[in-house]
């Protein structure tokens, strides 16, 4: 059973030697560091998880202060400009809840979706799930970033939909809204999706299942992902990407400018 989440869908389609390293290598996986915005996103996270759990307010800004306070993250702690964001973050994201009306909620529904017919599970872990009404359902990603990038949004959206629609057993009348919602520009990308659309996520990952069990060579695809890429110090093709894979571009043009100026 092949595991597919949205991660790894976006790590294949970004580099197949990334996904090989991280998800068939067998290696020892990099001892990950953590960027300043990666902490701000992941506290802000377990503060919204807190909000939604207790519905107080206090709680989830004591866990985000704990959270900024560890020594581990002392690059966005008290007093430094990633710790004000985090907190105007989460400020925001207290607004956000505020004007959610629902009959019950769940943070952080963290469940899969298994199919033996086509040799796969699907995992997602949805931020947070609220139960409108009987036949409406709203889920929400929070996004903390300055940018998304709005096709990977709709992907994660949709793979959510898929997981929930099946873990909550949802009526086949039922609606679902799905949000990406960017708790610093307050931009909200929505997606009404139904029960068909949830059986075209199935089917799109099953195609892409029987693609990734088929497949045997795993080329790198060097870019500027590779800056911030775990596996970097491990890919020769990483190490290599410096202006001289260019060489061959640069003599042509050099040869252009040489004919520009003595076309004779």
């Amino acid at each position: 059973m092949l595991r597919l989440s949205h991660s790894k869908i976006v790590s294949y389609n970004r580099c197949r030697k990334q996904y090989w390293f991280k998800y068939l290598s067998g290696l020892e996986y990099p001892p990950r560091i953590d960027t300043p915005a990666a902490m701000v996103g992941t506290g802000v996270h377990r503060a919204m998880k807190v909000l939604c759990e207790t519905n107080d307010f206090a709680d989830g800004h004591h866990e985000l202060d704990a959270y900024v306070r560890m020594p581990k993250h002392e690059e966005i702690g008290p007093g430094t400009l990633h710790a004000v964001t985090a907190f105007e973050l989460y400020e925001k994201g207290c607004a956000a809840h505020a004007s959610i009306q629902s009959e019950d909620r769940w943070a952080e529904l963290d469940t899969w979706v298994p199919s033996r017919s086509r040799g796969m599970t699907v995992r997602t872990v949805i931020d947070r799930a609220d139960r409108l009404s009987a036949d409406r359902w709203q889920i929400i990603d929070w996004k903390t970033g300055k940018w998304d990038l709005g096709e990977d949004v709709d992907a994660q959206l949709d793979i959510g939909h898929l997981v929930l629609r099946t873990a909550r057993k949802l009526p086949r009348e039922a609606l679902v809204t799905a949000i990406g919602w960017n708790l610093r520009t307050g931009e909200q990308r929505v997606r009404e999706l139904t029960r068909d659309d949830a059986v075209a996520t199935m089917h799109y990952l099953a195609g892409l299942t029987v693609r990734l069990n088929d497949a045997t060579v795993f080329e790198a695809t060097p870019s500027g992902s590779c800056g911030w890429c775990e596996w970097r110090p491990q890919c020769p093709e990483a190490a290599d990407l410096d202006a001289s894979e260019f060489a061959w571009i640069e003599g042509d043009h050099d040869q252009e400018l040489e004919r520009a100026a003595d076309p004779f």
